[in-house]
């Protein structure tokens, strides 16, 4: 059984007040075309499934056309789940009777973690949940963190181990994950990030959540990555969709690329206004002259239409140089941001008896 796994498609997404949906129309369409041409059997959606709880028409209208293609043209099952932007409510509506279709839906924690079977293949659809969540349904599970509840919650969970088990589930897994800046945190202080070790027990685990495309420890823990570009920081990457042969855990990444890209640029002013390849494309513009340009965002548009994003790299720092100073703020301790808060701020060091005043009053509030 081969099966294409994809998730994060973010329907009705926004890239800078930007709408992406003929973007998504057309990658969606190229998942279409795959599955059409292979001999696929299934298809699973990781949540985030929509970009907000409550969709627009035209991307609920999008998924309508995407699953009826998969379903009813091409006769093919789909297991879909929610993830933290869906509405478990709209998501789940009409799921019982779609199952006679070949749609599965899953969107609330139960108990017994909800599965599907096809031959000797299970899938477990585990939607998106908080600690919460899971002591709603066991009064003992712990709340502390993500990985503590899901892991309290999977060992009350019975795996046969004698069929193929394939986990379908949307949460921060891996300390060494790679994330993008369209993702929206699920909690403060890493409490959110699961151990992949907690899956061993599934023969493949279809993740959703992070938007690079990834496994996890081990290649059959694994993120698709989101549908298209939904952020400027992902712009250098590609995008794929994971096709896997369940009989030999064979894994392959199929690229996804659309016509119209998500770039950044960068270079001095008139250089970019004489140079128009991809014009068409959404663009972050870098500019390296080292004075504001009135009207720069007007002028440049006249001769790339999609800038959606304007910087000047001489004037904020360098790139490294910044991300060099996020790191060295991310070490320090409340004293010693106050104290580079202060200097910033005054243009002078706080002297010795501020200091004490500044600590006496987090003392207070700490106790």
């Amino acid at each position: 059984m081969k099966i294409v796994h994809i998730a994060d498609l973010h329907l009705g997404k926004m890239l800078h007040q930007y709408n992406l949906i003929d973007i998504q129309r057309e990658l969606l369409e190229n998942i279409i075309d795959y599955v059409s041409h292979h001999e696929i059997d299934a298809v699973i959606i990781a949540g985030d499934v929509y970009d907000r709880s409550v969709p627009s028409q035209e991307a609920v209208n999008l998924l309508n056309h995407f699953l009826s293609e998969l379903i009813t043209r091409l006769h093919k099952k789909v297991f879909m789940i929610s993830g933290n932007h869906d509405s478990a409510d709209r998501l789940n509506f009409a799921s019982a009777i779609l199952e006679e279709q070949g749609l599965f839906i899953e969107t609330y924690l139960k108990e017994k973690i909800a599965f599907h079977q096809e031959g000797n293949i299970r899938f477990y659809m585990l939607p998106f949940v908080k600690p919460v969540h899971i002591k709603q349904v066991f009064e003992d599970a712990p709340t502390d963190n993500y990985h503590n509840a899901l892991a309290y919650y999977l060992s009350k969970q019975e795996i046969d181990p004698s069929y193929k088990n394939i986990l379908i589930t949307h949460q921060f897994v891996g300390h060494k994950s790679q994330t993008s800046e369209s993702e929206l945190t699920l909690s403060i202080g890493g409490t959110e990030i699961i151990d992949p070790d907690i899956f061993d027990a599934f023969d493949y685990v279809a993740l959703g959540h992070l938007h690079a495309p990834q496994y996890v420890k081990r290649e059959t823990v694994r993120y698709s990555g989101s549908l298209g570009t939904y952020s400027f920081d992902e712009a250098k990457g590609k995008k794929s969709f994971v096709v896997v042969d369940i009989d030999d855990m064979h894994i392959e990444e199929v690229e996804l690329q659309s016509r119209q890209k998500v770039r950044i640029i960068r270079g001095m002013f008139d250089e970019l206004r004489n140079h128009t390849s991809n014009k068409d494309d959404l663009l972050s513009i870098e500019l390296e002259d080292d004075h504001m340009i009135p009207h720069a965002m007007d002028l440049l548009r006249e001769v790339y239409p999609h800038v959606l994003k304007l910087s000047y790299v001489k004037l904020i720092g360098d790139a490294s140089t910044s991300m060099g100073k996020v790191h060295a703020i991310e070490k320090m301790n409340m004293m010693d941001l106050y104290k580079t808060f202060y200097q910033a701020m005054c243009n002078q060091q706080l002297d010795e008896k501020d200091q004490k005043i500044i600590e006496t009053i987090w003392e207070e509030g700490t106790k």
